[in-house]
């Protein structure tokens, strides 16, 4: 038998799930960042920034994390032996795609052995592209005695955000 005072399934009055809602809140603003980043150049030149590991924070980049990898950058990058400014004797600048997170061809790539196997300082120039904005930015990889590197971001941004 049912007990008439017996409130604990009442279906009247269900208690919303919080947890549940905060997913839901959470989805709506990637969705939102997502969708806006055509038009809000602002959005565009956080993202762009975020694949060059250049937010102003860890906390800004780690607030981006759960928003998906974007294809639609244009990213580009080259190594070279010479620092920047330098005369390279091959015309060739020898300009490559990655899909994504253009700098991780210095941290994860798997190429990265090809350019760092030589054990000599290495100059990395990233590039990415949305909509008419360009982020360039440029990496020294300094060799280490002990056949590590020490991972030197030169400062002189070139963008048109």
């Amino acid at each position: 038998m049912v007990d008439p005072s017996d409130t604990s399934l009442g279906n009247d009055e269900q208690q919303s799930d919080l947890g549940f809602w905060c997913i839901v809140v959470f989805i709506g603003l990637i969705a939102a960042w997502l969708l806006l980043m055509p038009w809000i150049p602002g959005i565009a030149k956080h993202s762009l920034q975020r694949f060059h590991l250049r937010t102003p924070s860890f906390s800004v980049w780690a607030a981006q994390f759960p928003i998906p990898s974007m294809y639609n950058f244009a990213n580009q990058y080259k190594v070279e032996q010479y620092p920047p400014g330098f005369v390279m004797m091959i015309l060739d600048e020898n300009w490559r795609y990655a899909n994504h997170f253009p700098a991780r061809v210095i941290t994860f790539f798997a190429g990265r052995y090809d350019f760092l196997s030589s054990q000599q300082d290495r100059w990395f120039t990233l590039k990415s592209s949305y909509r008419e904005q360009i982020l360039e930015s440029k990496f020294h990889l300094e060799a280490q005695s002990d056949g590590g590197y020490k991972l030197i971001r030169i400062d002189e941004v070139e963008e048109s955000l």
